[in-house]
Protein backbone atom coordinates (compact mmCIF):
# COMPACT_ATOMS: atom_id res chain seq x y z
CA UNK A 1 0.00 0.00 0.00
CA UNK A 2 2.80 2.32 1.04
CA UNK A 3 4.73 1.80 -2.27
CA UNK A 4 1.12 2.54 -4.54
CA UNK A 5 1.20 5.81 -2.26
CA UNK A 6 4.70 6.05 -3.14
CA UNK A 7 4.38 5.57 -6.63
CA UNK A 8 1.52 8.26 -7.21
CA UNK A 9 3.88 10.68 -5.57
CA UNK A 10 6.53 10.25 -7.61
CA UNK A 11 4.65 10.51 -10.84
CA UNK A 12 3.59 13.82 -9.66
CA UNK A 13 6.81 14.87 -9.09
CA UNK A 14 7.68 13.30 -12.75
CA UNK A 15 4.60 15.59 -14.40
CA UNK A 16 6.09 19.09 -12.25
CA UNK A 17 9.57 18.26 -14.01
CA UNK A 18 8.07 17.79 -17.21
CA UNK A 19 5.61 20.61 -17.23
CA UNK A 20 8.51 22.62 -15.85
CA UNK A 21 10.58 22.35 -18.63
CA UNK A 22 7.84 23.08 -20.75
CA UNK A 23 7.39 26.34 -18.62
CA UNK A 24 11.12 26.98 -19.51
CA UNK A 25 10.74 26.46 -23.31
CA UNK A 26 7.16 28.80 -23.58
CA UNK A 27 8.87 31.52 -21.47
CA UNK A 28 12.42 31.21 -23.39
CA UNK A 29 10.42 32.07 -26.58
CA UNK A 30 8.55 34.75 -25.37
CA UNK A 31 12.10 36.01 -24.16
CA UNK A 32 13.55 35.02 -27.27
CA UNK A 33 10.49 36.81 -29.38
CA UNK A 34 10.79 39.93 -26.98
CA UNK A 35 7.41 39.47 -25.17
CA UNK A 36 8.99 39.24 -22.25
CA UNK A 37 12.42 40.15 -20.23
CA UNK A 38 15.17 37.16 -19.28
CA UNK A 39 14.37 38.59 -15.67
CA UNK A 40 10.76 38.30 -16.01
CA UNK A 41 10.71 34.82 -17.57
CA UNK A 42 13.11 33.44 -14.78
CA UNK A 43 10.51 35.15 -12.29
CA UNK A 44 7.88 33.78 -14.06
CA UNK A 45 9.42 30.23 -13.88
CA UNK A 46 10.31 30.23 -10.07
CA UNK A 47 6.85 31.20 -9.35
CA UNK A 48 5.14 28.64 -11.29
CA UNK A 49 8.31 26.28 -9.95
CA UNK A 50 6.96 27.15 -6.65
CA UNK A 51 3.53 26.79 -6.58
CA UNK A 52 3.60 23.49 -8.66
CA UNK A 53 5.92 21.96 -5.66
CA UNK A 54 3.47 23.66 -3.26
CA UNK A 55 0.53 21.57 -5.07
CA UNK A 56 2.49 19.12 -5.18
CA UNK A 57 3.42 19.01 -1.36
CA UNK A 58 -0.98 19.56 -0.99
CA UNK A 59 -1.66 16.45 -2.86
CA UNK A 60 0.85 14.44 -1.15
CA UNK A 61 -0.83 15.19 2.26
CA UNK A 62 -4.19 14.75 1.03
CA UNK A 63 -2.89 10.82 -0.47
CA UNK A 64 -1.28 10.01 2.73
CA UNK A 65 -4.77 11.50 5.02
CA UNK A 66 -7.13 9.41 2.78
CA UNK A 67 -4.63 6.25 2.60
CA UNK A 68 -4.94 6.37 6.55
CA UNK A 69 -8.52 7.24 7.04
CA UNK A 70 -9.09 4.01 4.45
CA UNK A 71 -6.66 1.78 6.77
CA UNK A 72 -8.69 2.92 9.98
CA UNK A 73 -12.11 2.30 7.65
CA UNK A 74 -11.11 -1.04 6.77
CA UNK A 75 -9.93 -2.60 9.44
CA UNK A 76 -5.77 -3.11 8.52
CA UNK A 77 -3.90 -2.66 11.53
CA UNK A 78 -1.15 0.18 11.05
CA UNK A 79 2.37 -0.92 11.00
CA UNK A 80 2.41 -0.06 15.02
CA UNK A 81 -0.16 -2.14 16.10
CA UNK A 82 1.24 -5.05 14.29
CA UNK A 83 4.39 -4.78 15.77
CA UNK A 84 2.52 -4.22 19.01
CA UNK A 85 0.79 -7.50 18.08
CA UNK A 86 3.69 -9.19 16.96
CA UNK A 87 5.91 -8.42 20.24
CA UNK A 88 2.92 -9.95 22.59
CA UNK A 89 2.58 -13.08 20.61
CA UNK A 90 6.56 -14.17 21.42
CA UNK A 91 6.33 -12.70 24.69
CA UNK A 92 3.15 -14.83 25.46
CA UNK A 93 5.20 -17.58 23.28
CA UNK A 94 8.00 -17.40 25.71
CA UNK A 95 6.13 -17.31 29.01
CA UNK A 96 4.15 -20.36 27.78
CA UNK A 97 7.19 -22.38 26.79
CA UNK A 98 8.68 -21.28 30.19
CA UNK A 99 5.38 -22.51 32.24
CA UNK A 100 6.04 -25.93 30.47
Amino acid sequence: MEDVLKNLIYQGLGVVAITRNKVEKAVNDMVDKGKMTREEGRKLVDELSSESLKAGMETEEKLKNAMREFLEKSGIPSREEFESLKKRVIALEQQNREEI
